[in-house]
């Protein structure tokens, strides 16, 4: 086959993905392609490993007690349905009515296999392509073969694989598996799959085909093998299997980020999402978790035991011992220990949120200060402002949420209640203790409870 030839092979690819099983050992509603590792689904990563081929096609086979994961797959995925457990066989001979004409390798793979690389599947179909073999079978070297099928070889060719039940031999050094995960030509697949015999079990297994193409009279070699790491055939199907696939991607993520300049002080006790992104320069200290869309900017620094999801921190900011949850921190913020901060907030740059503060759907303006044991909820903070210890903005009245807006260079007392809706102008002042039931007018000083206006000669002498 020549280059061209190659090429044109190598982009006539159709991704077939079983994912028929009900997977009851997981004991979840949940289907296991569907459950969350490490902040994405477990087929996003089967998904994500086929992305380098730029397949014509991506078919899942699925049993139509699994259709909620069909409206869970991408657009451009289509689905086959195997209304019978019938086996692996069967369930990819669903597919082969779908394939479009053009398509000349069938790559087989499973959905509840995470660990999968792109690198992995590109070398599988590159060696099926460049081999012209019928099977090309992706295995992997292992001391212990536990449940997995063996490769049985005759002078050095692979004829067959042994199931493990069938299997009483004894191994002294490692052993070549088969992982499941295969190519085949599709002229031939198309001839082949109809005919694989059925199990005494009563099922068709497409490890059939490994034999099948071993006794067909080929000029090439009709079986070939690509040898993997040993995690490519970690399958998930159960709550232990999806743990220990867990370790493994949370490893690989770390080493990543690592790799590309993030400090990460004690990998074994940190944990970040696949979906998180942190630019070089940052430090991530024990004890910390990052999920979700999380963003973490140059030169910042999160914890030790902090916890953070769907957050935008900033470059240079520092977030210590504290929560932040779907919210935006600016540059060069400090937040913590003990701060939490909730959906909606946004903390521009330079603020200083000290211990035991909580915001929700608080908008800071940059250079504020908010020292410590505070509740700002539904806020709205403008530049340079002090919040004393203590205040709290009382923004539900038993049915409705309301809004506390503060002003630039305002300066909240220790111990304030403002009580939504209120607006305390730019340059304000509340007491120390003040409930604030009123709007304040920008310079004024209030004091009270209620508070009230000082008189102006009152707040001179305070100036003093």
């Amino acid at each position: 086959m020549n280059s061209d030839e190659t090429g044109r092979a190598q982009s006539q690819v159709a991704a077939v993905i079983l994912a028929a099983g009900l997977g009851t050992r997981m004991k979840s509603r949940i289907p296991k392609e569907l459950q969350p590792l490490a902040g994405r689904p477990v087929i996003d990563y089967v998904l994500r490993a086929i992305q380098p081929l730029a397949p014509l096609q991506t078919i899942v086979v699925l049993s139509p007690a699994k259709a909620g994961l069909a409206e869970r797959l991408p657009p451009e995925c289509e689905v086959a349905w195997q209304h019978e457990p019938l086996g692996t066989g069967h369930a990819a001979a669903q597919a082969l009515p779908l394939l479009r004409p053009e398509v000349r390798q069938v790559v087989i793979l499973f959905g509840d296999h995470p660990l999968l690389s792109p690198d992995t599947v590109k070398e599988l179909v590159d060696t099926a392509v460049q081999t012209r073999a019928l099977v090309t079978l992706l295995t992997a070297l292992v001391d212990d073969p536990a449940g997995y099928g063996r490769l049985r070889r005759e002078g050095g060719r692979i004829v067959g694989v042994i199931e493990a039940k069938e299997d009483d031999s004894r191994y002294d050094g490692p052993v070549e598996i088969n992982s499941g995960i295969s190519c085949y030509r599709r002229d031939w697949l198309e001839e082949a799959l109809p005919q694989v015999p059925r199990s005494a079990v009563g099922e068709y297994y497409l490890t059939s085909l490994v034999a099948m193409a071993a006794s067909a009279s080929e000029p090439d070699p009709p079986v070939v093998s690509v040898v993997a790491s040993p995690d490519v055939a970690h399958g998930v199907n159960d709550r232990v299997e999806l743990a220990a696939a867990e370790a493994i991607i949370r490893r690989r993520i770390n080493e990543r980020l690592m790799r590309a300049g993030v400090a990460i002080v004690d990998p074994a006790t940190t944990f970040i999402d696949d979906t998180v992104e942190i630019a070089p320069d940052a430090r991530i200290e024990p004890f910390t978790t990052i999920s979700g869309a999380s963003v973490i900017g140059e030169g910042a620094r999160i914890g030790p035991q902090a916890i953070l999801r769907d957050a935008r921190v900033g470059p240079e900011s520092e977030v210590l011992a504290s929560v932040i949850e779907e919210s935006e921190i600016g540059a060069r913020v400090h937040v913590g220990p003990f701060t939490h901060l909730r959906p909606g907030t946004r903390v521009a740059d330079d603020v200083h949120i000290g211990n035991y503060v909580e915001m929700k759907n608080t908008v800071v303006g940059s250079g504020t200060h908010v020292g410590h044991v505070s509740y700002l909820g539904d806020a709205e903070l403008g530049r340079d402002v002090n919040i004393g210890a203590g205040t709290i903005t009382a923004n539900y009245d038993g049915r409705d949420k309301h809004r506390t807006v503060i002003g630039d260079s305002a300066f909240i007392g220790v111990d304030t209640m403002l009580r939504a809706p209120v607006t305390v102008g730019p340059g304000a002042r509340t007491g120390a203790g003040a409930v604030v039931l009123r709007d304040v007018a920008p310079g004024e000083t209030v004091a009270g409870v209620p508070a009230r206006p000082l008189p102006r000669r009152t707040q001179d002498a305070g100036e003093r």
